[in-house]
Formats: C-alpha cells, structure tokens, sequence
C-alpha cells in the first residue's frame, strides 16, 4: 500500500531493510515545483521531502489543516462518515523516495498524528509550503 504507514520489511522475518523505495502521490504543481528545485539545487526528490519535513515540523497542524478525520462530529443522529474516495483541486502524480526505514518511521509517526496515517497528504502538504513558486509563474 503506496500510503500505509507500515515501514518496509524484509518478509516474514520483519528485519527492516534499508533502499527500499516509497511511493506518494503529489499534486502535479507541487511535483514540478519539487522537479524544478531538485534540479537547480542537485538534491535528491528524497533530501527534499526530508528538508521540506523538517521546516515545517513544528507547523504541520497548521500546514495540514483539515486533512485529518473530524472527532465525532455528527450529522444528526449519525457519526460524520466520509467517503472513501478524496477529491482533489489538482490530478496526483507518483512520486518515488528511498528513505532510510529508521527516516521513514518518523515520517509514518508524523502522518499518524497530523494525517491519520496518509504519508502522501502529509508530504504534499510540507512539500506544498516548503517549496518555492515555480519558476514558470509570474505574480
């Protein structure tokens, strides 16, 4: 599962293994964005979703917003229940990382905690703030 927040294993032994590739899905612009400074800066799409985590770990509820799951809210008798599928502004991308398992449960435990658990909402999200406008747009 591409935006589980199970941290890659090796089979049945569960050792964890290291180069394993993780994929996200990104908002195209957000994808280009990422592209365009990866290539002017020579960083790796995987040091910049690390850079882009770190600068806004502190924020990340804030950054996040409302992409968690409301608590209890109810809409007349029933519990608030979303659908199963997310609608989007803008079509996603894949997007493949290789972190380090050790980096990748820290990922997965900021997901759990600002993202119930979806690694791509939470990446998009830092990404998103992070990452400067592209160069393509003009203000």
């Amino acid at each position: 599962m591409p935006a589980s927040t199970h941290t890659i294993t090796d089979g049945d032994s569960g050792a964890v293994r290291s180069g394993g590739s993780v994929i996200v899905y990104l908002p195209v612009g957000v994808r280009s964005r990422l592209r365009e400074l990866a290539a002017d800066t020579g960083r790796s799409h995987t040091q910049l979703v690390f850079d882009a985590l770190n600068a806004t770990h502190t924020r990340l509820a804030e950054v996040v917003g409302g992409a968690g799951e409301p608590a209890d809210e109810t809409d007349g008798i029933f519990i608030s229940q979303r659908s199963g599928r997310r609608r989007h502004r803008e079509d996603r991308v894949q997007v493949s990382l290789r972190p380090h398992p050790a980096n990748l449960a820290v990922i997965d435990d900021l997901a759990a905690r600002h993202t119930t658990g979806n690694r791509s909402a939470l990446i998009a999200a830092a990404l998103d703030e992070f990452l400067p406008a592209s160069k393509g747009v003009t203000s």
